[in-house]
């Protein structure tokens, strides 16, 4: 008999998982996958952090961000890092949740506390997002025309 392998329930997120988790959660899909490439991380990927959280799978969903808005909905920590589309339905929560944060702050800034609300750290990952949706927002109406983009 071959060993059970958590590995081979799970599949990494694909296009259809953006657009569906854009879509349910009412977030912009080329945001989401401008996330996606800065995030950089992988299917069943867990990377340390120097605080010693951990960056969950594809869209690197932070361990203490896990405890402390995800884990009451019974999703196991093992969905969030192996589970592409789980992994993608989750950051568009999360991207939901700071867009509609009543802060004051510009769109930008708001999609850029998905990673942190620290003015340094957000303010970098603001500046490689904004390039990157706008580039995913010509793709996907180029290919997916029914996808939910902004340019802002």
């Amino acid at each position: 008999m071959a060993d059970y392998n958590v590995q081979d329930e799970y599949k990494p997120a694909n296009i259809a998982c953006v657009i569906n988790a854009s879509n349910y959660q009412g977030v912009p899909a080329n945001v989401l996958l401008a996330i996606g490439s800065v995030e950089g991380g992988k299917n069943g990927q867990a990377v340390k952090n120097r605080n010693g959280t951990y960056d969950l799978g594809h869209m690197q969903i932070n361990t203490s961000t896990y405890k402390a808005e995800i884990a009451r909905y019974g999703i196991s920590m093992d969905d969030v890092r192996w589970d592409g589309c789980k992994n993608v339905e989750i950051a568009a929560y999360l991207l939901k949740k700071r867009l509609t944060e009543n802060n004051g702050q510009d769109f930008w800034t708001k999609v850029a506390n998905y990673h942190s609300k620290t003015p340094l750290y957000n303010s970098k990952y603001k500046n490689k997002i904004q390039p990157l949706a706008h580039r995913w927002a010509e793709w996907l109406q180029e290919q997916y025309q029914h996808a939910k983009v902004v340019y802002k």
